[in-house]
């Protein structure tokens, strides 16, 4: 780069091609998104220990990323006096972005609350009884245990498969946006309209920016 701006400065040549190469800007190929199935999700449930056996089921039913959802508190969800859809509620404090954000919790989500036992020894949903009070790194620990029984993908492809499902669906792509935390529906829709038909691209792209459905 600094050779480039240096011959450019001294004349020899008309235009830096680094620079030009920035601004026409890379291409970004987008990885095949592997969508687990219920049985592989399954069998790397039931490897896992203590809370951790509801870790990824708890994924796969919010879309949260790992690091959101493995620091979760109890003193984070509300509503759970009342577990029905519609008034238990989650806030996440430790987003990509650093931006809090709470969703309205599914059924399925809070059916799996509801077996978490509590700790007096710890806040976090997924406790244990490390230091951390909380298992700080899951991903590693999942990834092995990927390995012994064949789950063939990354903890963090249940939030793909959570978006992709809830699109095909009938969310809006402006719900499910705002729901996984993206900070523009681009990244949604580069993420994820490669896996609709036109027809259904249309149809979650039909609620403009509103985001109901």
């Amino acid at each position: 780069m600094n050779l480039m701006k240096s011959m450019k400065n001294a004349g020899w040549i008309d235009v830096n091609p680094v620079q030009l190469y920035e601004k026409q800007g890379m291409k970004e190929i987008l990885p095949d998104i592997i969508l687990p199935t219920e049985k592989c999700l399954q069998k790397l449930s039931d490897r896992a220990p203590g809370t951790l056996t509801h870790f990824a089921h708890f994924l796969n039913v919010t879309g949260g990323r790992v690091t959101e959802m493995a620091k979760l508190q109890w003193s984070d969800i509300s509503g759970m006096g009342t577990p029905i859809e519609g008034r238990v509620e989650a806030v996440l404090r430790h987003t990509k972005g650093g931006k809090i954000r709470t969703i309205a919790l599914r059924q399925e989500a809070i059916d799996i609350l509801i077996k978490i036992p509590r700790s007096n020894a710890s806040q976090f949903v997924f406790w244990n009884g490390t230091e951390h009070g909380f298992y700080k790194d899951p991903s590693n620990l999942f990834w092995e245990y990927g390995q012994e029984t064949g789950f063939n993908a990354r903890l963090h492809d249940l939030r793909h498969k959570f978006a992709i499902e809830r699109l095909k669906e009938g969310w809006s792509i402006y719900r499910v946006q705002k729901y996984i935390g993206h900070g523009s529906v681009l990244t949604t829709e580069r993420y994820y309209l490669r896996y609709l038909s036109d027809a259904q691209q249309a149809s979650v792209r039909a609620d403009g920016d509103n985001g109901f459905r």
